[in-house]
């Protein structure tokens, strides 16, 4: 077995977008922060208003009293603080076996931002690289600091402790809890369409690890960098004006509803988008994978829980913490443990075969494509999967074009080597024709 990053990284043959930051910040208008030592945390400014912030009065805490801001911190914890200098916790908007996210507020700039912190010990042996300035880093972070994209949700910086990585990211998307009007100027887009309703759908947790295996077959490098520009995100409302004052409500009461795709879709009539939406949803994030595909990159866990979306559903990609770095210049490595979300597991994989992570990759596309459009897997048992039996809901079928049922049947081709390449995927007619 080989060591998937035994390397030095920091002189690994990709093709990035943009050249490599060694420095924790990556915003594009602010340099990187410069803390004294000598500053007075009693100094910094805090919201006054308990009502409008959701903060207690400055003078009622310590704002290095981690713990306080939620339950999930080891009690006794102090924040890194740099990062208290630059920001407060809020909200929490999700959480993981190897951490969890929350919103927090600029002090001395509007908008928000999302903050995932990652428990150090938690992370897998495979998941980290070593880069020759900044040391030994999650793959995630390292990865992030890297790419941009308008479908990737953009990295800003990030700091560390003795017990957390925080990675600091754009808060993107709509918190889905109550009707949204997506108004997308896209092509086939409805305005003022109506996504009410919320319950549960399936999908399992991520499992882990990966472990290379013999690369096979050499494809030619992709020199063609896709030239990304931002979208703007929708600005977000602020902090809630129900919410109360830590120091009332107390940190484990506090969250944020989600804003990923997956209670988008459970909130659209039917719990599925009409075809139309679906195809604007995933031709952005097919545009995602295609871009890191052709750098190396592969995320190994797409699925729905993992895409932001806000009401005009543009959408981002998010938690790389499963990627994988593939060598563009050499030939594509096989891997023979799965680290992804069994859901969208390919047929490969529940054989319990050595795959490779691209065409896994373009199987869990197909899997998302169809809870976009019916709200459920297209496998209603695992043998289903494992032979690539696509079974949709009665009736659901007959209202999906011919164009789409052939894209999600590509994708879902049970045997690796016939299955629709991520190229095949973006050129496919059901994309490329409006």
């Amino acid at each position: 077995m080989l060591d998937p990053l035994p390397l030095e990284l920091s002189n690994f043959p990709v093709v990035w977008s943009s050249p490599p930051h060694y420095v924790h910040n990556n915003r594009h208008s602010a340099e990187p922060l410069e803390l004294s030592t000598e500053t007075r945390l009693s100094s910094l400014s805090l919201p006054d208003s308990c009502s409008s912030s959701g903060l207690p009065d400055p003078f009622d805490y310590d704002p290095l009293d981690a713990p306080m801001y939620s339950h999930r911190f080891p009690t006794g914890h102090r924040l890194n603080e740099r990062f208290a200098h630059s920001y407060v916790l809020r909200e929490e908007i999700g959480s993981g076996g190897y951490g969890f996210v929350m919103v927090a507020s600029q002090r001395g700039n509007p908008g928000d931002v999302a903050v995932k912190f990652i428990i150090r010990k938690k992370v897998p042996a495979h998941a980290w690289v070593q880069d020759s300035k900044l040391g030994r880093l999650p793959t995630e972070i390292w990865l992030l600091s890297r790419i941009q994209h308008p479908n990737i949700a953009d990295f800003l910086e990030y700091f560390e402790d003795d017990v957390y990585y925080y990675l600091v990211q754009e808060l993107h998307g709509s918190p889905w809890v109550e009707k949204h009007a997506v108004e997308a100027d896209g092509p086939g887009m409805t305005r003022n369409h109506s996504v009410p309703g919320l319950s549960s759908s399936f999908s399992t947790t991520s499992t882990a690890d990966s472990v290379l295996l013999t690369p096979m077959s050499s494809q030619s490098p992709a020199t063609e960098v896709f030239e990304a520009q931002l979208f703007t995100p929708i600005p977000d409302e602020g902090p809630l004006a129900h919410t109360k004052c830590l120091k009332d409500l107390g940190p484990a009461s506090r969250r944020r509803a989600s804003h990923d795709l997956f209670e988008c879709i459970e909130q659209s009539p039917g719990k599925r988008l009409p075809e139309p939406q679906a195809k604007f949803v995933f031709r952005q994030v097919v545009e995602a994978v295609w871009y890191l595909n052709r750098q190396g990159i592969i995320h190994c866990d797409i699925k729905d829980e993992n895409i932001l979306v806000d009401a005009q559903l543009r959408v981002k990609l998010i938690d790389f913490g499963s990627a994988v770095i593939e060598d563009p210049l050499k030939p594509r490595p096989f891997y023979d443990i799965f680290y992804g979300t069994t859901a969208y597991a390919s047929s490969e994989v529940l054989r319990k075969q050595a795959y490779r992570a691209g065409p896994a990759e373009v199987w869990t596309l197909g899997v998302l494509l169809s809870y976009l459009l019916t709200g459920s897997s297209p496998f209603p048992t695992e043998s289903d999967a494992i032979e690539g039996r696509v079974r949709l809901k009665a009736g659901i079928e007959r209202k999906m074009s011919s164009s789409v049922l052939g894209l999600m049947r590509e994708c879902l081709e049970p045997e690796p080597d016939r299955r629709a390449t991520i190229e095949e995927v973006r050129n496919h007619r059901w994309l490329t024709k409006e």
